[in-house]
């Protein structure tokens, strides 16, 4: 059993593990208080709220992580092109290779979906903002940018799915290595 002297981030890793597993339906309580070696009163002392609190936690170890490893990839002086293909690397790997869910689908449905949709909403905007930004500094009208951004998100998060479903990740690996040149295409 894990100390209990785990902080707060690092019992944030670990849910996000954890909810990546079991999906936010699939997690229970007992089964997160396993996850972290913790009882449910050290969980609720980290989190309040519950659960809740514990899904806002580890959607804020993924903001974090785009916040310090991704966001600069989009933002950066970069060409577009390598913008853009180190952005979908880096999300490749996050997805390791398309082998992990996506918060996104599993935090958006059922139960989930009213305490957290407002803020992948915003989350997803953010980034289709960002990679819109590299499409207009390749060339693209920002109407056409945005539209392209869009089908990347879908093209990303489509691949993971199918390639979950398939179990295997070939799809997912070829989709992801290709969204970069179909987005720049003319």
């Amino acid at each position: 059993m894990p100390a209990p002297s785990l902080s707060r981030e690092e019992v944030a890793q670990i849910l996000l593990s954890e909810f990546r597993r079991s999906g936010y339906e699939g997690a229970s309580l007992s089964s997160l208080s396993a996850a972290t070696g913790l009882g449910k009163s050290s969980l609720y002392h980290y989190f309040p709220n519950g659960k809740v609190d514990m899904g806002r936690a580890a959607i804020e170890v993924v903001g974090q992580w785009m916040r310090e490893k991704v966001i600069p990839l989009l933002t950066s002086d970069a060409e577009p092109e390598k913008r853009l293909k180190r952005y979908f690397a880096a999300m490749s790997d996050f997805y390791a290779r398309g082998t992990l869910p996506c918060l996104t689908d599993l935090f958006t449905i059922g139960e989930a979906a009213g305490y957290f949709q407002q803020q992948f909403k915003q989350n997803i905007g953010n980034i289709v903002k960002l990679i819109a930004a590299v499409l207009e500094d390749a060339g693209f009208a920002p109407a056409e940018a945005v539209r392209r951004a869009e089908d990347g998100m879908v093209m990303l998060h489509g691949a993971l799915v199918v390639s979950r479903a398939q179990g295997s990740t070939a799809v997912f690996t070829r989709v992801v290595r290709g969204i970069p040149d179909m987005l720049l295409a003319p």
